[in-house]
């Protein structure tokens, strides 16, 4: 068994171990949905390390706890919907359609019980993917209509567009193509519908408004003769597209006013940033020559400097000119990940393992810039990983035109109270020879921003931490 094999056991039986703690603490505190859930987590890690018995034997316990205190479904069906879901998963997993589908439809009678938008949203999601495996892709369409339609019955289109958004989101983080595409065509079907929709809408409300205007003057024609009959006609007709005219300028005097304050918020966003710019230039270019008459040996000397360079650093990223719309070059992903990982293998504490995962086949990336980010990432994770420790270098493709590069590592993390201020320059204080100058992660997450991409601290990870550069063509 490899370091890294033996590492993702001891990982799991830990989760394993923490699930089980909050599963009996929030029996003990009768909080059988919480329960529920950290049951059901249990039993994915069982299901993952392929002890499907132990995974059952869990999730059965976890049922007979809640007949034995005369918890039924009836009157708190949401527990036993995340244990039924709980047991769908495994199935799946086994490979096993048909005790997937019988438990999936048990799922069903008790979302249907809950008075939660939550559960009934999940129960159709989860019940469009399996459809979707199956390749039973009319019942999958028919579970993503019904989960929109509850927002199309609000006349929420809004709050639809972003449901579809989220599930095409959670596609791909599963890796299920099938749903992905299933996914993304309804919602191109369904986006062309609504903009159908309004515009008949619209259409509807001024066909209404002009018979509205045609009965008025039927009307009156039975009282006047026809010559003023058609002179009333062309009268309304004439008022009607003064009545167009004056809304037509009115909204573009209101149009008009918006693109002038948007210029004016730019400039004034531009001004600021050169002022920022010429301030920190100005900061290095004064500081350096009193700093070159210090005693160059002093660590206090020697950290100031390494402070002025990064603020210089800072000053030429901010003010290089954005490069996302630029073409790149072809770059090999495994030679550019091998020679990072080379490079900051000298560093490495006793014992740490670094292993670069999934870098296959070549990217249109800016390899210079990426080259800076991933390596400063990755010197961090040396500096921060105790020994015995690991660090993996992944790379990943998104979609088509989108890459994502992740360093993590299992070392003493990032405080809560820090994970967002670690991007913003300046943003905390500190001693800066002993915590260092805190501009790294600031300068590479704006890099990555004039590359049109983005530098993020994944949440899900607490132990260590878990840095992604997204990127794309």
């Amino acid at each position: 068994m490899t370091l890294t094999a033996g590492a993702a056991m001891a990982d799991a039986q830990a989760d394993f171990q923490h699930y089980i703690k909050n599963y009996n603490q929030a029996l003990s505190s009768h909080s059988y949905e919480t329960a529920s859930h950290a049951a059901a987590s249990a039993a994915k890690v069982c299901g993952e390390a392929k002890n499907y018995d132990g995974a059952f034997k869990l999730l059965s316990s976890f049922d007979n706890v809640m007949a034995e205190r005369g918890v039924r479904a009836d009157s708190l069906p949401t527990p036993y919907y995340y244990s039924a879901r709980a047991r769908y998963e495994l199935y799946r997993k086994m490979g096993n359609a048909a005790q997937a589908e019988a438990w999936l439809k048990k799922m069903g009678g008790y979302a249907r019980a809950t008075d939660s938008r939550q559960v009934a949203d999940d129960m159709l999601v989860t019940e469009a993917q399996f459809y979707y495996a199956q390749g039973r892709d009319q019942l999958g369409d028919q579970c993503i209509a019904r989960l929109i339609k509850h927002y199309e019955n609000e006349n929420d289109y809004s709050s639809a567009d972003t449901a579809y958004q989220r599930l095409i989101e959670k596609a791909v983080s599963a890796n299920d193509a099938r749903f992905v595409e299933q996914t993304f065509e309804n919602y191109m079907k369904w986006s062309d519908s609504i903009e159908a929709i309004t515009q008949n809408t619209e259409l509807s409300r001024v066909k209404a408004e002009v018979a509205s205007e045609q009965a008025e003057v039927a009307r009156k024609q039975g009282t006047i003769n026809s010559r003023t009959s058609v002179m009333i006609v062309f009268i309304t007709l004439f008022i009607a597209s003064l009545a167009a005219i004056g809304v037509c300028i009115v909204f573009y005097q209101r149009v008009k006013g918006k693109l002038h304050l948007s210029r004016l918020m730019i400039r004034k966003a531009e001004a600021q940033s050169a002022a920022k710019s010429a301030m920190l230039q100005n900061l290095s270019s004064t500081m350096n020559p009193a700093l070159d008459q210090l005693d160059p040996e002093n660590p206090a000397v020697q950290s100031l400097k390494g402070y002025v360079r990064k603020v210089e650093e800072l000053s030429e990223v901010d003010s290089a000119p954005e490069t996302a719309g630029e073409p790149k070059d072809q770059v090999n992903i495994e030679h550019l990940c091998a020679s990072l990982a080379d490079q900051v293998r000298p560093q490495l504490k006793r014992g740490v393992t670094l292993s670069v995962d999934g870098a296959r086949g070549s990217a249109p990336i800016d390899a210079d810039e990426v080259s800076k980010i991933v390596g400063h990432l990755l010197e961090n994770a040396a500096k921060y990983t105790s020994e015995g420790g690991r660090i993996t270098l992944s790379f990943r493709k998104r979609g088509p035109g989108s890459y994502q590069f992740v360093v993590t590592d299992n070392g003493v993390g990032i405080p809560a109270d820090q994970r967002d201020k670690i991007f913003e320059p300046f943003a905390q204080a500190g001693d800066i020879t002993t915590d260092g100058d805190r501009l790294g992660l600031p300068i590479c997450a704006l890099r990555a921003k004039k590359m049109g991409g983005t530098l993020t601290l994944d949440p899900a990870v607490t132990r260590g931490a878990s840095f992604i550069l997204s990127l794309k063509s």
